[in-house]
């Protein structure tokens, strides 16, 4: 006998797409991955998560001007979450990009390495991202 759930899976009162396991990842990390670089973003120009400019290789520093830097990185990660969430096959290509660039100014600082590995299984989840929507029709929205 073959059991059917029709009520939808949810974690905490959030419902999860109707369907396989392979939309509700796609799911997940589409929200995840609008989520974190906003945040992250948004935090840049508040400074409540962390001092930011620490994370900045000084060489960079150096070149690029500092804590101005960070408030264009700021800005650029809201806007790459605010891209993932519209138009998630190219959002999620921008963010493994970007976070290319922060993990290569990380090893150039040398002193966030165990970070630069956090931020490349972060990189691996976004090329999950842009996988995982490659083949559907443009979405103008999270689906829910």
């Amino acid at each position: 006998m073959e059991r059917t759930i029709t009520a939808r899976p949810s974690v905490r009162g959030i419902a999860f797409p109707r369907g396989d396991r392979i939309r509700q990842a796609r799911w997940l990390l589409h929200v995840g991955y609008v989520a974190a670089p906003t945040i992250a973003g948004l935090d840049k120009f508040f400074g409540v998560l962390t001092d930011w400019d620490k994370y900045l290789a000084p060489a960079f520093a150096r070149i690029f001007g500092g804590h101005s830097f960070m408030l264009f990185v700021g800005a650029v990660e809201i806007l790459a979450g605010l891209i993932v969430a519209v138009k998630p096959r190219i959002g999620a290509y921008l963010v493994a990009g970007w976070l290319l660039a922060i993990i290569v100014n990380l090893v150039a600082h040398g002193g966030y390495l165990d970070i630069a590995l956090r931020d490349f299984g972060l990189m691996l989840g976004a090329l999950a991202l842009g996988r995982l929507v490659s083949g559907e029709k443009a979405q103008s929205s999270v689906p829910v």
